[in-house]
């Protein structure tokens, strides 16, 4: 068993960082993605806690302020989740020559390719020009998949090298780096759902799934983007009152879910989902940061497929993707399996964090 500990050294302090997990007022309609918010939580646990004034959402172009901010840090961050598409870029419409002239120094922590088949058909001129910017001023960028470096690798073969494997930050936690042996009760689960595309079938097969394997399980169903929210300031505590078939299939899910003994549960944070995830001992579904956030604690998790973005994690972690309607043929997959490759991965993003300490 190995003994590691984070680094004491608040490396954090001085960058910037854009994170997918905030969500600008003027997109009210986009819900927050949990998994976004675990991604944050699990940086801040690694290069130490960010000032409060020095997070930005990516998920629009910055004000002038802001980037007088970002000219102003040390680098700016960029983190995680499946943001490399065709067309990526830090933040909407930023240039190659808006990044050189800036002044502006972008870190790539945990980014994954989009994993959707419209998204990744080949990077646009522009892209591969900003990609190029941004690795002439860092020395290593941080990818969470080997599918994902291998997308870059052979687009920008003379950055070959840089594009680190560091797998997803999530992963990383004491329990699975000191090899933990893994937790085995399961006296508690929980579900999680991705409600994308034609979702109804393929979840419902998990919740008969879950509900015939642990029928004394306390089943929870928990919800990473909370699709039930109403317009016009109607609250949560209304929604009970209203038949579920407002709200389409989320709603008949929902339904399904309650008739099989679930309790629905919506945290309102992050901090919040990874708090009450610390007292359930088991999870199934097909949301890839609580699957890897369950792993991270020494814990069993029984990832199900819903597209590719999932399979990069499968090949260098080695755990099973799931059908849903056949959970039960990976009831005792060897979890320590998973854990020797996340230590051997973490080599590498421990390679790519010392490489921050040369940025002024």
């Amino acid at each position: 068993m190995t003994d590691f500990q984070f680094p004491k050294k608040q490396q954090g302090r001085g960058f910037a960082i854009l994170s997918p997990y905030l969500i600008p007022r003027e997109m009210p309609r986009k819900r927050v993605n949990l998994g976004d918010g675990f991604i944050l939580e699990a940086i801040e646990r690694t290069l130490g806690p960010f000032a409060a004034n020095a997070i930005f959402t990516s998920r629009r172009a910055p004000t002038g302020a802001e980037v007088d901010h970002f000219s102003r840090s040390r680098a700016i961050i960029l983190g995680g989740a499946n943001q490399l598409s065709d067309r990526f870029r830090p933040w909407p419409d930023l240039t190659a020559k808006a990044i050189k002239s800036g002044n502006l120094t972008f870190i790539p922590m945990g980014v994954g390719m989009n994993g959707e088949p419209p998204q990744n058909r080949g990077f646009q001129p522009e892209t591969l020009e900003v990609l190029r910017a941004i690795h002439d001023r860092i020395e290593y960028s941080s990818w969470r998949c080997p599918r994902t470096v291998q997308l870059l690798e052979d687009a920008l073969p003379e950055l070959s090298g840089r594009f680190l494997m560091t797998g997803c930050p999530v992963l990383y936690d004491y329990p699975i780096l000191n090899e933990s042996p893994v937790h085995d009760r399961e006296d508690s689960i929980a579900v999680t759902i991705t409600e994308r595309g034609e979702f109804f079938d393929r979840e419902a097969a998990t919740l008969r799934q879950v509900a015939r394997l642990f029928p004394n399980a306390t089943k929870y169903l928990v919800l990473h983007q909370d699709f039930r929210k109403l317009r016009g300031g109607i609250g949560p505590w209304f929604r009970g009152m209203l038949p579920p078939s407002l709200f389409g299939n989320v709603g008949k899910l929902h339904s399904l879910a309650r008739s099989f003994g679930f309790v629905i549960v919506a945290p309102k944070s992050a901090k919040d989902a990874i708090a009450f995830y610390s007292d359930v001992d088991i999870h199934a579904g097909s949301r890839l940061h609580a699957h890897l956030l369950f792993l991270s604690r020494a814990k069993k998790s029984f990832l199900t497929y819903v597209d590719d973005r999932c399979m990069g994690f499968s090949d260098f972690l080695g755990f099973p993707v799931a059908d849903p309607a056949d959970l039960e043929s990976h009831l005792d997959f060897d979890f320590t399996t998973v854990q020797k490759n996340a230590v051997v991965a973490h080599a590498t993003m421990q390679k790519f964090v010392s490489s921050l300490e040369h940025l002024e």
